[in-house]
């Protein structure tokens, strides 16, 4: 008679036949994924061509994630934010250093040419008066001389533009600073040619033709020598930062030394054998310190209407 341990439950036989096709199933599912994972190995992978489109540089950053953090693509400032612009430079101006190279050259060129000129003008400058021919000989060379005077007008309008720049609060602007310069420029070479031939006139009635000639190599000398002693200072207050007080200081020294030459000259040639002292006063106020006056209120009416205009 059987024991009650040899009997087998239903339930036990039936969980027992389960459990072995759930491992049955899982050794098969194992196998084929190991087929399949060999399979995938030894299959070559496809390249993926690489574009720098597919990163998005705009959406990385700190706050990526974020829930407030969102990026418009219609933002105006998509592109960036502009930055604060750099302050104006004179040393930094490309128009001021085109000039100012250009007055190098002409003085350079102007010299080259007339140099013999300047030359006998130094050594005989405080010497007595030359003879004739070496005046007919200067004569050949006096030519290139305009080249200095309009020297001398270019660096006289940038020293003015300057002070009117600095002194007047900045009320022209940077925009028109060519348009200042040369309106400059052309009023210095009309004080200059108006000298030129208010001197010829007056010494054309007064005196003989000899002292004329002499005064007149003179007069362009000085000119040419007021451009190169103004030179220097320019170029200290572009690059080196010069103060305005000391270019001012320095530029007064150089118009009172070329004028007290002139006053020196125009006495040695027209009024040092006649004995007169009177005179020459006279005719240096009228011919020299006038026309400086008028040149002043020109600059003051052409930088006002530069200022209304521009």
């Amino acid at each position: 008679m059987p024991t009650t341990d040899s009997i087998v439950r239903p339930s036990l036989l039936l969980k027992k036949t389960l459990v072995a096709g759930q491992k049955a199933n899982v050794d098969s599912v194992a196998k084929a994924g190991q087929n399949t994972d060999s399979s995938i190995l030894l299959r070559p992978k496809k390249q993926k061509r690489f574009q720098l489109t597919d990163f998005k540089f705009a959406e990385e950053g700190y706050f990526k994630g974020n829930k407030y953090f969102k990026l418009g693509r219609g933002d105006i400032h998509a592109d960036g934010v502009s930055g604060i612009p750099a302050p104006y430079a004179v040393s930094n101006d490309n128009v001021i250093a085109a000039m100012l190279l250009g007055c190098f050259i002409m003085a350079m060129v102007a010299f080259s040419l007339s140099r013999n000129f300047i030359e006998r003008q130094v050594k005989s400058f405080f010497r007595g008066s030359r003879s004739k021919e070496s005046v007919v000989e200067a004569n050949e060379e006096i030519r290139f001389q305009p080249i200095l005077i309009a020297q001398t007008s270019l660096l006289g309008s940038i020293l003015y533009y300057f002070f009117v720049r600095d002194v007047g609060g900045g009320r022209l602007s940077n925009d028109s600073q060519l348009a200042a310069i040369g309106c400059f420029f052309g009023v210095f070479l009309v004080y200059f040619l108006f000298k030129y031939l208010v001197y010829g006139f007056v010494n054309w009635v007064f005196f003989d033709r000899k002292n004329n000639g002499q005064w007149r190599h003179t007069q362009i000398f000085l000119y040419a020598l007021e451009g190169v002693l103004l030179f220097p200072i320019i170029l200290l207050q572009v690059y080196f930062s010069l103060s305005l007080h000391a270019a001012l200081i320095y530029t007064l020294i150089v118009m009172l030394f070329i004028k007290m030459l002139a006053f020196y000259k125009s006495y040695t040639i027209f009024f040092k054998r006649m004995g007169a002292s009177l005179q020459i006063i006279l005719y240096f106020c009228a011919l020299e310190l006038m026309p400086l006056m008028v040149l002043w209120g020109i600059l003051f009416i052409t930088d006002n209407y530069l200022i209304i205009n521009f």
